[in-house]
């Protein structure tokens, strides 16, 4: 059965939290990938749906107005960095908190594949960006390697399963029909990098709450399915994201 967002991390994010406490430097290349392609720039308003522990503060330009991390799991809201004028918004992703035409930018990281109608958050998205707001959504592509790692290999090793509905060949057409004009659309690689193979299964074991593996058969999952690619670590996991850039007429 579809778990929604709100269900599965009001019993995983603090196992989540944990990995990236641990590992912080694990996803910097995501983060990094996520800011780059939206071209965020000084003075910018960023709303961050779901934002998680709001990792991507950190990797965000200075001088930008403020950080909205937007949340449904308690769990997550506690850890956020605050700079000064930034907002922890505790709400619903199809019904955020926040006025009309108050963002530059809404940045959603790997969290509409929990999601079954994706149009809602759209939706909610346009209403809350100005008029030129940009949208990013950065999530795993159907079809891809991630995808069967995620929905097959978590999915059978994971007591809560792993069912996400991951970006297709509709998405970008879904994207257009809430009034957004696409920018750019495309698959990047971006590799999360270890010191070695054990950090990398103790990270993955923990993030995904995968609870029917040992860490060696996660790596060996990870070897199978993912491989590796280089990065700037000694150990680079293949991982890839399709990015969706569009802008609000």
């Amino acid at each position: 059965m579809f778990q929604t967002y709100e269900q599965i991390f009001s019993q995983r994010a603090d196992t989540y939290q944990k990995a990236m406490q641990l590992y912080p430097a694990a996803r910097d290349l995501e983060f990094q990938l996520v800011v780059e392609v939206t071209d965020i720039k000084a003075g910018e308003v960023i709303c961050d749906a779901p934002s998680g522990g709001g990792y991507l503060r950190a990797y965000l330009p200075d001088g930008i107005e403020r950080y909205l991390t937007v949340e449904t799991a308690a769990d997550f809201t506690g850890h956020c960095p605050m700079g000064e004028g930034d907002r922890i918004i505790q709400s619903p992703l199809d019904q955020i908190a926040l006025e009309s035409n108050s963002v530059d930018v809404c940045i959603s990281l790997a969290g509409t594949h929990h999601l079954e109608d994706k149009s809602r958050f759209f939706r909610e998205a346009a209403r809350i960006l100005k008029p030129g707001g940009r949208l990013l959504i950065a999530d795993v592509a159907q079809a891809s390697a991630v995808d069967r790692f995620l929905n097959q290999f978590v999915d059978q090793n994971s007591s809560m399963g792993h069912k996400g509905v991951f970006l297709d060949e509709h998405s970008a057409d879904e994207i257009s029909a809430c009034g957004f004009e696409i920018s750019s659309d495309k698959i990047t690689d971006s590799p999360w990098s270890f010191n070695n193979r054990a950090d990398m299964g103790i990270y993955s074991k923990m993030l995904f709450g995968i609870d029917l593996a040992d860490e060696e058969n996660v790596i060996k999952g990870i070897e199978d399915i993912l491989g590796f690619i280089p990065g700037p670590g000694k150990v680079n996991m293949a991982w890839s994201l399709r990015c969706i850039v569009s802008k609000w007429r």
